[in-house]
């Protein structure tokens, strides 16, 4: 027999609490847990929120039939990303836009562009590190993501286009405060902050419709995101409109930019501060006698684990919510509709019963265990997983190989997580000492591969 929601203490968090789980959510979901357990309603803003902290509660959340649920904090991305959003859209309307969307973002697409991925990592190293410098690792790594969307999303090639596009795109990523996200009440224009990013939201809305008048001029397909967009077609057979590109587009950047660059800067941060594990990944990676391809890459089952556990570590999203519209059970609780269900990535990526010595740098965990899709779940989960996902890894494990192949380098200071927006970040941007070029020993390490 289910118990139900009321019969459990609701936590009341104080104001500085609450900007606290804003700020430094894997320090409060590690609080929460231990003090009042796995399940836990909590009084946040005004309103009922369940926090959950388990696995098999995410199993359960994410589970569910998804056309019974509505969009978390709906009214705050609706006014981010737009009403159309496929961030914002519910049951049917939803799938249809994932579904019309999810070819051009889609994991296979980006396939055959592994080498110009690993060139814009390259370029970005050679014009930006230096011997002997010490540097924020992340303006490297969000230059590298950016570019890559650049290409990759817009299909951008020329000088003038890049660096208009760098500033456009840098500024409307870079303005969504915190602020404005929880609180959407300061979506209005007497605010400054929100002024500020609707200014540059706008004018990067203008630079694609100056690309999109350039390519419609243009009679060959160019095979990038833009061009997939500019071709799709929707449920009644129509071209899709300017609004509904500037709308995904937006969600792409939003949810891709720097989530990318930021898990880069953490993976940088743990192999600078880890040298036994770095060197375990050279020998993997100096293993084909030459440089592998990036197909051959993506297989690599050490750089996998890394890349991996640097995630579980620094989640880039702290949690991810569903908002059932009926009554449901979860955990053996009956959750009223309406009631939000929050379910805490930061929570179950250091839950020690799945991760032991959860607060510790351990790629070996992942070649020791596999783990399920509730157990680790850095894009989120169920039928809003993140669609960029297969972009971000493949990018990821790319530069990556190109950072650990070609420099010696090391941390210059302890760095923590934060939010920085809708994400998380480090604090202080990743310091790093780059200590040499060094050239790969690829006959030392070289094995067969079959």
């Amino acid at each position: 027999m289910s118990l139900a929601l009321t019969h459990q203490k609701v936590v009341p968090l104080s104001p500085w609490q609450q900007w606290r789980y804003f700020s430094e959510p894997m320090g409060m979901s590690e609080w929460i847990r231990k003090r009042y357990g796995n399940f836990v309603p909590v009084h946040f803003q005004g309103k009922e929120y369940v926090a959950i902290v388990t696995a098999e509660g995410a199993r359960q959340v994410f589970s569910a039939d998804p056309n019974g649920y509505e969009v978390f904090w709906k009214e705050s991305f609706a006014g981010l990303m737009g009403d159309e959003s496929v961030w914002v859209q519910i049951g049917k309307k939803h799938r249809i836009e994932r579904q019309l969307f999810a070819p051009a973002v889609h994991a296979n697409h980006f396939r055959p562009h592994g080498e110009t991925i690993r060139g814009i990592a390259r370029a970005h190293l050679k014009s930006s590190w230096t011997p002997g410098q010490n540097i924020r690792a992340i303006d490297t790594t969000l230059a590298i993501s950016l570019d890559i969307i650049m290409r990759l999303v817009f299909g951008a090639e020329s000088a003038d286009v890049m660096r208009e596009g760098h500033r456009l795109l840098n500024a409307s990523t870079s303005l969504i405060h915190p602020l404005i996200v929880f609180f959407p009440a300061f979506q209005r224009s007497w605010n400054p902050v929100w002024r500020r990013y609707a200014k540059a939201r706008d004018e990067m809305y203008e630079w694609v419709d100056r690309l999109l008048v350039e390519r419609r001029t243009r009679v060959e397909r160019t095979g990038d995101v833009l061009d997939m967009l500019m071709n799709t077609r929707d449920e009644n057979g129509d071209p899709v409109d300017n609004d509904y590109i500037h709308t995904e587009l937006n969600s792409i950047l939003s949810a891709g930019h720097e989530t990318t660059g930021t898990a880069l800067a953490w993976t940088l941060y743990e192999l600078g501060h880890h040298p036994e594990v770095m060197a375990k990944l050279r020998v993997e990676l100096e293993s084909f006698g030459s440089e592998p391809d990036p197909e051959r890459i993506l297989t690599l089952p050490y750089l996998n684990a890394v890349c991996n556990e640097t995630i579980r570590l620094h989640p880039i999203l702290a949690e991810c919510a569903r908002v059932p519209m009926q009554s449901m059970e979860i955990l053996g609780r009956t959750i009223p509709a309406g009631q939000a269900l929050v379910v805490s990535i930061a929570g179950i990526h250091h839950d020690s019963t799945l991760y032991p010595e959860p607060g510790k740098f351990i790629p070996e965990r992942f070649l020791e265990r596999k783990y399920n899709a509730y157990e680790f779940l850095p894009f989120g989960g169920g039928h809003r997983r993140c669609m960029g996902a297969g972009l971000a890894q493949y990018s990821m494990r790319i530069a990556i190989a190109q950072m650990a192949l070609y420099w010696d380098f090391e941390t210059a200071g302890i760095d923590q997580d934060v939010r920085c927006n809708i994400a998380m970040g480090p604090k202080h941007g990743v310091r790093l000492h780059i200590k040499a070029r060094r050239n790969p020993n690829w006959s030392k390490h070289r094995l067969s591969h079959n």
